[in-house]
């Protein structure tokens, strides 16, 4: 029986035994369990297989859908969508055999997923230990998908590898309420967007997590998406004799940690030419995401890029056909996809790049992107202060998918303006609620020219001699005999900054040309 499915037998009428032929063998896709959230206001997709050509009848509340199992035994049926409430008994009945999953609410879903940022649980949150004794939520539900070993240097066992090459990566799975038992190693960012959801919008919510610790979004995307990408098809099409590890486009520690983990595998005539890893291309688009769709959602949120910013070059290449292979599986259209960027952190060189990249994908359809620079820690990937992610993602949602009218984006920048004859560059953005402010109270940092010194014979980066605030701008003075070639802001590894909009949202990093003075 597949990973993903579970296999439920209860008669109609207890105590009735049925010819083992009779029987329909409905299975369900372990998604669907006692304890559910099904989105609100949508289609509800609901699937498995049964005995090839079975009659099924489902029942969810009023409402009624019937289907049959097609040759290969594989069935869908979609029940019409249904306004916030409950619990609800969905039945599902076919040839004498009834499945019935209790407990059901009609809410709102989210899918959270990335790497080990998202990943990372409540206990080991700044806030967790207050948070856990009062995480009881009985409208909270989580659908978690663990993993069956850690990926840290320790090698696979004998049955990992060959679990893991036919996609058997997770535990069984189901769904369960927010208590403080499942709290504690539940997603901390995951935890806190649930929380302050419910809070606001005083329904039912479903969590639906399954993010993988070191996982680069090329394991996400769909092998089909990679080959038709003009710069992400290397990823699949191997030059002869060469397998992912080798190639120069991924992050090398993925190689690294994959052949620690590979250290006891053996390979054997008839065998793939490599086991299965989470950080292979494609590995959890076909093990993660394609066995929880169409199941409905609202939309998705996203904690991920640490590796893939050896490379920032091909970020946006990556978001571009992972939304587009993910929302053409779901089949809902552009749902919404909210994302972080990339905390401070003091030793990763091409963070402020990979940052950029990051910003860019705000051009895709109905995205938005959680500005992160004023967390962080100075050496540690995994920084523990992960309430005001969640917060801040809970915030972007409430905008982009319920409508609320709050100031929920960080400011970005509009345009730029120079004034050679007062040495003055003027800064436009957007997003800035009531005005911009230091987040501290202090004077503005984070602010920085790059340009020419001496006669324009030496680079260098300099300080602005003054830093005016005029609400939605900010007016930077150079010193004489420096001539600007750029402004940047945030544009370090771990930048000094504490600027911010009304509404407390720091100012997405950024560098920017200046206009020329010829």
């Amino acid at each position: 029986m597949h990973r993903f499915t579970m296999r439920l037998f209860f008669c109609l009428l207890a105590g009735l035994s049925f010819p083992a032929g009779a029987w329909a063998q409905v299975e369900l896709p372990e998604i669907f369990s006692h304890h559910m959230v099904l989105q609100r206001g949508l289609p509800i997709p609901v699937w498995g297989t049964a005995v090839s050509g079975a009659s099924l009848e489902l029942s969810l509340g009023q409402y009624l859908a019937s289907t049959k199992a097609g040759q290969s035994g594989n069935w869908r049926a979609t029940l019409p969508p249904m306004q916030a409430g409950g619990p609800y008994e969905l039945a599902i009945r076919s040839e004498g055999e009834t499945i019935r999953l209790e407990d059901i609410y009609i809410g709102e879903v989210w899918l959270c997923s990335g790497q080990s940022n998202m990943e990372w649980p409540l206990e080991k949150c700044a806030t967790g230990p207050e948070e856990i004794p009062q995480a009881g939520r009985p409208l909270l539900r989580f659908f978690q998908m663990k993993k069956k070993h850690p990926l840290d240097d320790t090698p696979f066992s004998d049955s990992q590898l060959g679990a893991f090459t036919k996609g058997a990566f997770f535990h069984p799975a189901k769904w369960e309420r927010c208590t403080p038992e499942t709290a504690a190693p539940f997603s901390g960012v995951a935890y806190f967007f649930g929380k302050a959801l419910q809070d606001s919008l005083k329904m039912a919510v479903g969590l639906v997590l399954n993010a993988v610790g070191g996982s680069p979004a090329q394991s996400w995307i769909s092998e089909a998406a990679l080959a038709a990408h003009p710069q992400l098809e290397f990823l699949v099409n191997l030059p002869p004799g060469k397998s992912w590890l080798e190639l120069e486009g991924i992050h090398p520690w993925l190689a690294v940690r994959a052949r620690e983990n590979w250290a006891g595998w053996k390979g054997t005539e008839g065998e793939p030419a490599l086991p299965g890893h989470p950080f292979a291309p494609s590995y959890l688009y076909e093990n993660a995401i394609k066995p929880i769709a169409p199941y409905a959602i609202r939309g998705a949120t996203w904690y991920q890029g640490e590796s893939n910013a050896t490379h920032p070059g091909s970020y946006f290449a990556m978001m571009e056909a992972m939304l587009a292979c993910w929302r053409r599986l779901w089949g809902q259209g552009d749902f919404p996809f909210l994302f972080v960027q990339l905390p401070a952190i003091g030793n990763r060189s091409l963070w402020p790049e990979f940052r950029e990249a990051q910003g860019h994908c705000l051009s895709l359809p109905n995205t938005g992107m959680v500005v992160a620079i004023d967390e962080g820690h100075p050496t540690d990937v995994h920084p523990r202060e992960k309430k005001v992610i969640g917060q801040r993602l809970a915030g972007l949602a409430l905008a982009r998918a319920y409508g609320r009218d709050i100031l929920t984006e960080s400011p970005v920048l509009a345009a730029a303006e120079c004034s050679w004859e007062n040495r003055q560059a003027t800064l436009f953005f957007r997003n800035t609620g009531d005005g911009l402010k230091t987040a501290d109270g202090k004077a503005p940092e984070g602010f920085t020219f790059q340009g020419y010194t001496t006669g324009g014979a030496a680079e260098t980066i300099l300080l602005p001699e003054k830093i005016i605030i005029e609400k939605n701008t900010v007016k930077l003075t150079w010193p004489d005999g420096f001539l600007p070639v750029m402004v940047k802001y945030g544009w370090a590894p771990a930048p000094v900054n504490n600027m911010a909009n009304s509404a407390g949202l720091p100012i997405a990093p950024f560098r920017a040309p200046l206009p020329g003075n010829n």
